[in-house]
């Protein structure tokens, strides 16, 4: 196969890294920065090209993964469809709605898979979770706290926060989308998203024009509410979540935990939210191949990223007009 790479930054060398030691094909990369490019001919050893343009003009590629900023995923992966290549776009899908009605269309028409990468499905643990859930382990569940947080200037050290997408709206910047990884998660467990009520604020003075700050309430369709903190304002990374159900707890940080109503004990414990996170990350990946080999189906397409990008859209409108909204 040959496998093309949109985005030299640290997602897609991170990208580039585990498709080349799964060894599933030749891997080319682009992107518009030429010290990205360099960097990675010079330490992966790979061709890249300046822009999508130009490496769809030298070859055809079987797959891609779009790792640019969100405000150019849509536009790309129709470009790679329209190309006859596979695709997953790193998330979010988007920063906004326009066009991905457009692009549903035409992965149906092309019979394409498209897969949207949110890797915290991929955690052994939140799959626990899920199945204690729905074992009734914890009765019916009522509600969830979800938070996540780091610094943005110790995000992604090795480039200047301020030239980043995340400090930058028009690419589809800020921590709402940036760590959207929490909404999808929540949205995973507790069923589909009925109403929203969001405060979003830039609060430091961090030289960004995107928002730093959300605290986000999700009303679901079974009537259980989620509590949903992001920023970029935690000087130490932090993620965890807490789920109280009718019969008990789940507290997933660095362990996680079950604490049983009845005996008024956590009576199991497993390792890790964020050990291997690498793994995390090979795993999506040998999950997209499946997909592209007709044994599995995507866990996150398109139509179920829609329904997260008007999550989004959800959010943000209730955070300009301060009120609460039903979806």
């Amino acid at each position: 196969m040959k496998i093309v790479v949109i985005g030299c930054g640290s997602i897609g060398k991170r990208h580039m890294r585990n498709i080349l030691a799964l060894k599933v094909g030749e891997v080319f990369a682009c992107d518009v920065d030429e010290q990205k490019r360099t960097y990675v001919q010079r330490e992966l050893g790979i061709t890249v090209y300046q822009n999508l343009g130009e490496a769809l003009d030298h070859s055809r590629f079987d797959a891609a993964f779009i790792c640019s900023p969100p405000s150019f995923h849509v536009g790309q992966a129709s470009q790679l469809l329209s190309a006859e290549a596979h695709c997953f776009i790193e998330k979010p899908l988007s920063n906004g709605l326009e066009g991905i009605d457009e692009l549903i269309s035409l992965a149906g028409k092309k019979g394409k898979v498209v897969m949207v990468g949110y890797m915290l499905r991929f955690s052994p643990f939140l799959k626990r979770i899920k199945d204690l859930i729905d074992q009734g382990a914890i009765g019916k569940v009522l509600s969830v706290r979800a938070s996540v947080g780091y610094y943005l200037p110790y995000w992604r050290p090795q480039e200047d926060y301020r030239k980043g997408y995340g400090a930058r709206r028009e690419l589809g910047g800020g921590i709402l989308l940036d760590a959207s990884h929490e909404i999808d998660y929540v949205r995973y467990l507790m069923g589909e998203i009925s109403e929203v009520f969001a405060v979003c604020r830039k609060l430091s003075n961090l030289e960004i024009d995107t928002e730093d700050f959300a605290e986000i309430i999700l009303g679901t369709e079974n009537g259980a509410y989620a509590q949903i903190h992001l920023d970029y304002l935690q000087s130490n990374y932090r993620r965890s979540c807490e789920i109280i159900g009718e019969e008990g707890m789940l507290i997933w940080e660095r362990t996680l935990k079950h604490y049983d109503r009845e005996d008024k004990s956590y009576h199991c414990s497993y390792e890790g939210l964020n050990a291997n996170v690498n793994d995390l990350y090979l795993e999506e990946i040998r999950h997209f191949f499946s997909c592209l080999a007709g044994k599995a189906q995507s866990l996150i397409g398109l139509e179920e990223a829609k329904g997260l990008q008007l999550i989004f859209e959800s959010i943000r409108k209730s955070s300009e007009s301060g009120r609460l909204l039903s979806l």
